[in-house]
């Protein structure tokens, strides 16, 4: 049967919502309509059997009525905004179910997240789909913005859309309105494929842009696709493109299908715009330099980096989500290489780093020794961005060894925003941005040598000192466990879910300061002053009742209780 719902409305609001048809609409019903009053102001009168966006923009003060029928309409995700508002207060989410339909703006969001046990407290996750890469980081006036890639029709990776949400401190997020479409409706097709990763980017007279890979209508998800670079240019508030071209096209002599993920800056000295692109050349995964004159027309200028040959033999097929920037005058290079497969860990998904100088379009590793940059392989797909003071980055904490169990609304995390720095040596180091000690709420102290936990609460463990042989421990309620342990040569991190297919630990003679954040499944961790970074993503310890450290005498220890970002 259908029903009924009033809505207080003002001119301007948008509704947008993802739907498809439960059941065929018989004749002369809709599944789903808006009326003011007795007027019918918009209605679907058909829906398709996939997922199909719709949209209603409101230019009247009075409320709505709208009207449903549940055995007809099936909707994967549905909110309302108003552009004037929607920088303070973001979207407000709705969903359809027993009671009525129920509105989920930002004020009751907290208690969304609070309703599933495993979603971390301190990262960002969308409200509902499936989330990947960061996308389009960025800092506007007071406002930092993240893009995501996103597919709000299931919690599996699917025809890739760009989620947005905005922050002004990098962990309170507020929710935005779906910023970019798919070229095409990917499901009518049977295809996979959509708006992939790419960066923003100012321009010289300080215009914000984007550039990002679009994954052309795809049968096969390994060979044979088309990738294409394209540049939007967003509206004044970022809530649509309102300019999305095809700046380039086909790929130099060498490469195949994968050409992916452009990270564009303006390099003052050349007088010229520049482009990385992940790819690969003749079988090696490979970083590509392009230049332009205008941002628009791009012209191939050379191969920026090859990985060494081992890359291609453990499996990997090309390069991807590359980051090239600059930290007190030194390059640093990132990049993934997507199949590899570490021979002796049985470890994939890692992220590289190589330091060097950038000079005539040629850039030259200090090193011919790559930098892992994490060894937990949960954290990849790592953007970073300049705010005007620091380098900052987020990654996309996912193993795809680990499935999330069913039944949930999302998946996928973002980790901690990383503050990103050089040492001495020129190695990159991340560690966690500042600002996550404003969302401790106490100091816990121990009991009989254990750290006991309530609640599900995030907590954060810090050891000062000299560290060799440490161990940490956290155990949940129901005895899973999480151990970190160094022991000899190496530094480990393990989980109750490890069937010993895979070894999680990186090469570690002395150990010294070492955090570990463990939030709902989530753990981070920082060492030898964020040299070493491990990152792993479980969903059978998703609490974590007591925690315990060997650490000597001689070591200074504090744990910290952390409230949720979303309180």
């Amino acid at each position: 049967m259908p029903r009924t719902q009033e809505l207080t409305a003002r001119s301007g609001d948008r509704f947008e919502l993802w739907a498809k048809a439960r059941h065929e609409t018989p004749p002369g019903s809709a599944p789903l309509s808006f009326r003011i009053g007795d007027r019918t102001v918009y209605q679907i009168a058909h829906l398709p059997p996939y997922y199909e966006a719709f949209s209603y923009t409101h230019h009247s003060d009075q409320a709505l009525t709208i009207t449903w029928d549940d055995t007809l309409i099936e909707v994967s995700l549905f909110y309302r905004y108003n552009p004037q508002t929607v920088a303070d207060i973001g979207v407000t989410f709705l969903e359809f179910g027993p009671g009525g339909l129920a509105a989920w703006p930002a004020d009751r969001l907290s208690t969304w997240y609070e309703q599933e046990a495993g979603r971390p407290q301190l990262r960002f996750s969308p409200f509902k789909g499936w989330m990947n890469d960061p996308n389009g980081l960025c800092k506007a006036g007071d406002t930092y913005h993240l893009f995501y890639q996103y597919h709000p029709n299931g919690v599996d990776w699917g025809p890739m859309h760009w989620g947005h949400a905005a922050s002004k401190d990098l962990y309170r997020w507020i929710h935005y309105p779906v910023f970019q479409y798919p070229e095409a409706n990917l499901a009518a097709l049977g295809a996979t494929g959509g708006a992939f990763s790419g960066n923003a980017f100012f321009d010289r007279d300080g215009a914000l842009s984007f550039y990002y890979t679009e994954r052309l209508p795809a049968y096969d998800l390994f060979k044979d696709y088309k990738e294409v670079q394209k540049r939007m240019r967003p509206d004044k508030g970022l809530l649509r493109p309102v300019a999305n071209a095809l700046v380039l096209a086909d790929g130099p002599e060498g490469t195949t299908h994968d050409i992916r993920d452009p990270k564009v800056w303006y390099d003052g000295d050349a007088g010229l715009y520049r482009m990385v692109l992940g790819s690969s050349v003749d079988g090696d995964p490979a970083l590509l330099l392009y230049n332009s004159a205008d941002g628009d027309n791009w012209d191939f200028a050379s191969i920026l980096y090859r990985a060494p040959p081992h890359f291609r033999d453990g499996g990997a097929r090309s390069a991807e989500c590359p980051d090239f920037f600059v930290i007190d005058g030194h390059w640093v290079l990132v990049a993934g290489f997507v199949g590899y497969t570490e021979a002796e860990t049985g470890r994939h998904n890692l992220l590289y780093a190589v330091t060097g100088s950038f000079e005539n379009g040629v850039f030259t590793p200090y090193s011919d020794q790559l930098q892992e940059l994490d060894f937990g392989t949960d954290y990849y797909a790592m953007q970073s961005f300049w705010d005007g003071e620091r380098q900052l980055a987020f990654a996309w904490l996912f193993n795809w060894e680990i499935r999330k169990p069913a039944g949930s609304a999302y998946s996928g995390e973002l980790s901690l925003p990383r503050l990103l720095t050089l040492d001495q040596h020129y190695r990159l180091l991340t560690n966690p941005e500042p600002g996550i000690a404003t969302l401790r709420t106490r100091k816990l102290e121990p009991a009989n040598g254990r750290y006991t936990l309530a609640d599900g609460r995030a907590v954060e463990m810090r050891i000062s000192g000299k560290l060799n042989g440490l161990t940490i421990t956290g155990t949940s309620a129901s005895g899973e466990t999480v151990t970190l342990t160094h022991s000899g040569e190496s530094l480990a991190l393990e989980l109750s879910e490890d069937d010993g297919r895979i070894t999680y630990r990186t090469p570690c003679r002395e150990l010294a300061d070492t955090r570990l954040f463990f939030d709902r499944g989530v753990i981070e961790l920082f060492a030898n002053g964020g040299l070493l970074c491990g990152t792993r993503r479980s969903y059978r310890v998703i609490d974590c009742a007591s925690l315990w450290t060997s650490a000597e005498d001689s070591a200074s220890v504090e744990v910290w209780e952390y409230k949720s970002a979303y309180a």
